[in-house]
């Protein structure tokens, strides 16, 4: 299903980012807004996580042809649910000092699994039809 395909792409690219921003704080200046939003805004979180699980299970049973019918894209799926799961457990209310901390210790690690996430999203997008198993 198209639909979710793209949903996908852009679910992994905006997770990239939204990893991505303290990194690179200048030139993704215009994700600051979106990451405060979300971490700020409760709401937004559990929007966030929920079509973040929802768009995993979607493109894991509704794969691009000729993709199989159970598998899917299996790594483009476990990416997007771990990005949920990152979000919600990192921008959580109760545990906001201690995202703090985690964030400030590992910068490095962060920022490869944003750019893990960006080549996921490019080579999902420019190859359709490749399986990512």
């Amino acid at each position: 299903m198209i639909q979710v395909y793209l949903l996908s792409v852009f679910y992994l690219v905006f997770s990239a980012l939204l990893l991505l921003v303290d990194s690179y704080r200048r030139r993704l200046s215009f994700m600051l807004k979106a990451k405060s939003r979300i971490r700020e805004d409760v709401r937004k979180l559990n929007i966030y996580f929920l079509s973040g699980i929802a768009i995993s299970l979607l493109l894991l049973f509704l794969p691009m042809k000729p993709g199989p019918v159970i598998a899917g894209d299996l790594l483009p799926s476990l990416l997007i649910l771990g990005m949920a799961f990152f979000f919600r457990l990192l921008y959580s209310e109760r545990n906001r000092d201690r995202s703090d901390a985690y964030l400030s210790g590992r910068k490095q690690k962060i920022k490869r699994l944003g750019f893990i996430c960006l080549y996921a999203a490019a080579i999902h997008f420019l190859f359709p039809s490749i399986i990512l198993l």
